[in-house]
Formats: C-alpha cells, sequence, structure tokens
C-alpha cells in the first residue's frame, strides 16, 4: 500500500508542471486579449472609430450645410432694382433762360429687407431727389462729368435721409434710366 501512494504522488507530481504550464498559457492570453482589447478602444476613443464617433452631423454634412447656407445667403444679397413710378420733370436756371429737365431714376438696392424699406419710403426719397434736381445748372448737366456729379449728390442725400430714418443707408446706387434736357 505504500508502494501505491508513492505512485500517485509522483504521478501527481508529472501533472504538476504541466498544470502549472497550462495556467500560465490560459493566464498569458486573456491578458493579451485584455491588453488588445483596451489598445483597441484607446485608439478607437482618439481616432473616432466605430464605438466612438463624434456626435453630430458628418464633415460631408456639414459642407453641404454651408453650401446651402451661403447659396440662400447670395439670394437674400442679390441687387434688386427700384424704380420710381413718375419721370421726374424739373426746370433749370441757365445764364441766359429756363431749361426743363426729365430724369427717370432707378434705386438699387441690396436684399428683400434693403427693397421694402426703399418701397416704404420712396414718397421721402423722391422728395430728396427732387429738391436735388431743382438745385442744379444746366451747363453743369451738359457734360458727363456733371451727371455723374449729380448721381453722386442723389446718392449721398438719399443715403443721409435712409440712415437718418432707419439707421442703414438701404440704396447702394441711383441709375439714370432716361436723362433729357431742354
Amino acid at each position: 500500500m505504500a508502494k501505491e501512494k508513492d505512485d500517485v504522488d509522483v504521478a501527481d507530481s508529472d501533472d504538476a508542471p504541466k498544470k502549472k504550464g497550462k495556467l500560465f498559457l490560459i493566464i498569458a492570453i486573456l491578458l493579451l486579449l485584455i491588453i488588445g482589447a483596451g489598445g483597441y478602444f484607446g485608439a478607437a476613443y482618439f481616432m473616432h472609430l466605430p464605438p466612438f464617433e463624434p456626435p453630430g452631423p458628418t464633415p460631408e454634412e456639414i459642407a453641404a450645410q454651408k453650401a446651402a447656407e451661403e447659396k440662400e445667403k447670395m439670394l437674400l444679397q442679390r441687387d434688386i432694382y427700384v424704380p420710381f413710378d413718375q419721370t421726374f420733370t424739373f426746370s433749370i436756371k441757365s445764364d441766359r433762360r429756363i431749361h426743363t429737365g426729365q430724369v427717370q431714376v432707378v434705386l438699387v438696392v441690396i436684399g428683400e429687407e434693403n427693397e421694402a424699406l426703399a418701397k416704404k419710403h420712396l414718397t421721402l426719397m423722391n422728395s430728396v431727389i427732387f429738391e436735388r434736381l431743382s438745385a442744379q445748372s444746366y451747363e453743369a448737366l451738359l457734360l458727363p462729368s456733371g451727371r455723374q456729379r449729380l448721381k453722386r449728390e442723389l446718392l449721398d442725400a438719399v443715403r443721409a435721409k435712409m440712415s437718418e430714418l432707419n439707421k442703414t443707408p438701404v440704396v447702394d446706387q441711383i441709375l439714370f434710366t432716361s436723362f433729357v434736357l431742354q
């Protein structure tokens, strides 16, 4: 019987190194799996890979949204022409006699908001333009440089009046569609 106990102990002692080796192998594999998974999730977090994608729109969606906003802004910022209903007829003094002038004016505004303001105050701008036209001299208006000066004067006067009322100049340009002197 003593011999059988010794045989059992010898068998256990031979199995012990194999069991320890298998245990170390299993622990090593588990550690590698844990380290590998941790490494992937760490890299995925910093690189915004699938489990950690940033919330919100993608770069393509952001670019499309910005393009749509710019297109809308361009539509709102387009030139709009606001014509006066009537032709301005005015008297001009000259050295020899009194002349008559006839001018058709169109206002250029940028954006629908300014168009609404210009149409709202069209009567006031009519008065300002007529006042400036009546103060001109015939000889100055005969030259192209005189007509350009008149445009600048009208634009400055209208912008000043609109800035006084709305805190914004509203009118971008003044165009003459017809300019006749007699």
